[in-house]
């Protein structure tokens, strides 16, 4: 399966994104053969995020030679324009969106998104998550979103054996949204995944991440991000030692992230 890690973005304790060790972080999942890098993908950063930062870390991925992709949850469709824009004027050639709320849930609605969203050029991986949005997509609107091209992958986190079957047959790429179905998403044989608990074990994902979901599930643990990056904060805290030999500085997370 191919992967993508949701990587976590770091600040420091003032609340400003904390460079030297989002540099570290790229680099750690470069080393580690990580396929793609997804900025802006765990809970609660998309939206936060202001411009002024959004644009600094557009161009700060550039000195990497790497494959990127930005996640896009905006409500402000002035905003998700400009945002494509800038990405697609930076050679950033995917996007993950999950439907805004002021989008109505019908498909004339939805299929108008995407067609606006398409005159970019930048391919669309679509953040199937109803159980967030509320909005349940039928497959005949899925066959008209495919056929046009205006969405190339799915990140499905609404993992059934029916659900995910029909989008296999559109011959359409499905990721895993959800870390807890991933062995779920292997017998489906889905193409990838997109996760943030691959920001732990990206060389071997796949091997170590079920078994580390189960002793999650053993401990009654909340399945979301909020876990992984407690983890890596305190992994940040024991090499503080070592800074100047890691340069990794302590690490911190924004309220609204988690």
């Amino acid at each position: 399966m191919k992967k993508i890690v949701a990587i976590i973005t770091p600040y420091k304790k003032n609340g400003k994104i904390n460079w030297l060790n989002l540099n570290f972080l790229i680099n750690f999942h470069i080393y580690n053969k990580t396929d793609k890098i997804l900025i802006l993908g765990t809970t609660g950063e998309s939206h936060i995020f202001n411009m002024r930062d959004f644009i600094n870390i557009v161009l700060f991925i550039k000195k990497f030679n790497f494959k990127f992709l930005f996640s896009i949850n905006q409500n402000n469709l002035k905003i998700i324009f400009y945002k494509f824009y800038l990405l697609r004027t930076n050679n950033i050639n995917m996007v993950l969106l999950s439907l805004p709320y002021y989008v109505l849930p019908n498909k004339i609605s939805i299929y108008n998104y995407f067609k606006k969203l398409k005159k970019f050029g930048i391919k669309s991986i679509f953040y199937n998550i109803p159980k967030r949005t509320g909005i349940y997509i039928n497959f005949l609107l899925y066959n008209k979103l495919i056929n046009k091209k205006y969405i190339f992958y799915i990140k499905n986190s609404f993992n059934n054996i029916k659900n995910s079957l029909l989008l296999k047959n559109k011959k359409l790429s499905l990721l895993s949204g959800e870390d807890t179905n991933l062995c779920f998403c292997k017998k489906i044989l889905y193409s990838g995944t997109v996760s943030v608990y691959n920001n732990i074990f990206p060389k071997t994902f796949n091997n170590i991440n079920n078994k580390f979901i189960y002793i999650i599930k053993q401990f009654n643990y909340d399945i979301n991000p909020v876990l992984i990056k407690n983890f890596i904060k305190k992994i940040f805290y024991i090499k503080i030692n070592f800074v100047l030999l890691f340069g990794i500085e302590k690490i911190f997370f924004t309220q609204s992230q988690i």
